[in-house]
């Protein structure tokens, strides 16, 4: 997709999620700005987080949950992202396209959270700390970071769009093993 985006010109401007035109008549731009990323770092580093988290969380959730996982993190990051933006800032651009997998990835980072929430993970810069203790701490920089605006071209808002779907998601995935446990007991 990445040689798509370099070859054809108008390719990222047709699937990268511009707000005025997802929402005025182009929504397919709600999954595919999720395949394009802006530079190669980009795509790196969402590859490195899909690595260190992605396999694992895969292997619990099985395919299928796994995909919905990336494609409902991705949608609601999008929306959540969308939300925010739009509703606390005056001067905000419809015009301005976001794109990447960021806020699925933060998705299933949150996931990996949860389902091994005493798993040690290194942090840049190489600090240790729970897999739960993470998650709140990349929650806490990223409402940080969108409140401060210091990092211009980053949707944070997105970010925590994924976690929060994410969240949400892996909740609802425990209890309704919880009820299915119950049901099965009584």
């Amino acid at each position: 997709v990445y040689i798509a985006q370099l070859s054809i010109p108008s390719f990222t401007e047709q699937f990268a999620l511009t707000p005025s035109k997802a929402l005025g008549g182009q929504p397919w731009q709600f999954v595919t700005y999720m395949f394009l990323h802006g530079d190669e770092i980009h795509i790196f580093l969402n590859l490195f987080v899909f690595f260190i988290f992605g396999i694992t969380v895969e292997r619990v959730l099985g395919g299928k949950k796994y995909l919905l996982l990336f494609l409902l993190a991705g949608i609601g990051s999008s929306l959540i992202y969308l939300l925010i933006t739009f509703t606390t800032s005056p001067v905000a651009d419809l015009a301005i396209p976001m794109l990447g997998a960021s806020g699925a990835v933060f998705g299933i980072m949150a996931v990996y959270g949860f389902l091994y929430p005493r798993n040690w993970i290194i942090m840049f810069p190489g600090i240790p700390m729970p897999a739960i203790a993470a998650v709140f701490v990349f929650a806490g920089l990223e409402i940080f970071y969108g409140l401060s605006g210091s990092q211009p071209g980053i949707a944070n808002w997105g970010h925590i769009g994924g976690i929060v779907v994410g969240v949400v998601f892996i909740l609802i995935l425990k209890y309704r093993k919880k009820l299915e446990e119950k049901r099965l007991t009584s």
